[in-house]
């Protein structure tokens, strides 16, 4: 048993780190949250699995995805092709985006595994792992294949009404691929990995720390304690004096909760929904086909699909291009509001939120891959073509704003900010009853 301390990361509730049996997950006691899951300690499988995935994404980035044929003429695209044609036709922006969630961050991703496992696993050190594996902390809610492949089914599913449309050798490797860079997280436990990239001989706070800071006080908080939980980590350190400390570990700098947390995550989520207006009220692409063009918007696509019978396709576009964005703003709204206004209420209900809509806010990127897609696939000038239309770049935005919001508000302020308000209104109700007993006295 190692008996280390670990808090929270959604609530800061301390807890000393024991075995647990393997394939269980110990989780909060007062969030349920879950902390972590039985140790690891082999690197064989997910180095496999990083091997594998570098070899699919090669493949998926050499190869055509789909073969679009009509009228005579082949259009082919690759996983590349939607960054350069947003690109060509003014969209930037939506370039950028795509690149990053659909290329640099998944190869970022697996190439990173790579560095930092196979030399642990051959016993060697090479310069940088540790901040190799601190930015991968950052990059990896960005890795958005698997929301790709979503966006590749729906424009697939839109092109076989009119067109012969061919998956090439990218596509299986697409298919092969998520699968396979899922193997390698859920078989890698990051606990392990930073304590082999740990300086030699470093100290954990552990059971007999917790008892000497809170001075058998019974504080539950690793703050009240003087402890902070390093952010990239997840270290327990102790917090200095000069209010400058850095996580021993990994080198990141550490602080008691992320400065300015509600008011950002508030002007990020006040953005989302000034671009959610736009982003449903004008078109996301312009299809032309045989001179007629149409406009096409995030919900009459919906419609589209589900008058063509694709009711599955159509079900899950909905939820995740429509339902899924309100729901995420409204409840995300919900919790800022709440914890603004310090309310007690259930707290741990609350947090629950809070993570799920956190999880979920990416798969939003569907109807933009769809799109990216669909204009790099489709260039049959008066035939047929798609052009990206404002709408996805609005849409895009929306998606983008509240996934950067809900990493910009600290889950922990739930808790404080309740806590404080039960302590003013305990304090309140103190000072009215001794007034109340001293005009008693009085009288």
């Amino acid at each position: 048993m190692s008996h280390r301390l670990i808090a929270c990361e959604h609530c800061d509730y301390l807890h000393v780190e024991e075995d647990i049996p393997t394939g269980s997950v110990a989780c909060c006691v007062r969030c349920g949250s879950p902390l972590y899951s039985a140790e690891q300690a082999h690197f064989d499988k997910p180095l496999a699995f990083a091997i594998t995935a570098l070899l699919l994404f090669i493949i998926a980035n050499s190869f055509p995805v789909l073969t679009f044929a009509m009228e005579g003429r082949v259009e082919t695209n690759t996983l590349g092709s939607g960054v350069l044609t947003f690109w060509q036709e003014g969209f930037p922006f939506l370039a950028l985006m795509v690149a990053l969630t659909s290329i640099l961050a998944p190869l970022f991703l697996i190439v990173a595994h790579i560095y930092v496992l196979l030399p642990i696993w051959l016993n060697i050190r090479l310069p940088g792992m540790q901040k190799v594996w601190r930015v991968l902390a950052l990059v990896r809610p960005w890795s958005m294949l698997d929301v790709f492949l979503i966006g590749l089914l729906v424009a697939l599913t839109k092109l076989t009404d009119f067109a012969q449309v061919i998956a090439g050798p990218a596509f299986f490797a697409v298919c092969c691929l998520i699968p396979t860079v899922l193997l390698m997280n859920v078989t890698l436990d990051p606990r392990y990995v930073w304590r082999r990239l740990a300086p030699d001989r470093l100290r954990y706070p552990d059971q007999d720390d917790l008892k000497r800071l809170s001075n058998g006080s019974g504080v539950s908080q690793a703050r009240h304690c003087g402890l902070l939980t390093c952010h990239t980590c997840a270290m327990v350190v102790l917090e200095q004096k000069d209010g400058h400390t850095r996580c021993p570990r990994c080198g990141d700098a550490v602080h008691q909760r992320k400065a300015r947390s509600l008011s950002r995550a508030w002007a990020l989520l006040l953005t989302a929904v000034i671009l959610y207006v736009p982003a449903n009220v004008f078109p996301i692409m312009t299809v032309t086909y045989l001179g007629r063009a149409e406009a096409d918007t995030i919900l009459s696509g919906v419609a589209a699909l589900a008058q063509a019978g694709e009711w599955p396709i159509a079900i899950v576009v909905f939820v995740a291009s429509i339902l899924v964005p309100i729901v995420k703003i409204v409840l995300l709204g919900w919790v800022y509001f709440a914890t603004y206004l310090g309310l007690a209420g259930p707290l741990r209900e609350r947090t629950l939120i809070y993570r799920i809509t956190e999880l979920v806010g990416r798969w939003s990127m569907v109807d933009v891959f769809m799109v990216s897609i669909l204009a790099a696939l489709v260039k049959l000038g008066n035939i047929a073509s798609v052009q990206p239309g404002f709408g996805a770049v609005a849409f895009c935005g929306v998606v983008i704003a509240t996934m950067l919001s809900a990493m910009a508000f600290d889950p922990r302020l739930i808790w404080d900010r309740a806590g404080l308000a039960r302590s003013k209104f305990s304090k309140r109700n103190a000072d009215e009853q001794d007034q109340i007993e001293k005009q008693g006295a009085a009288s």
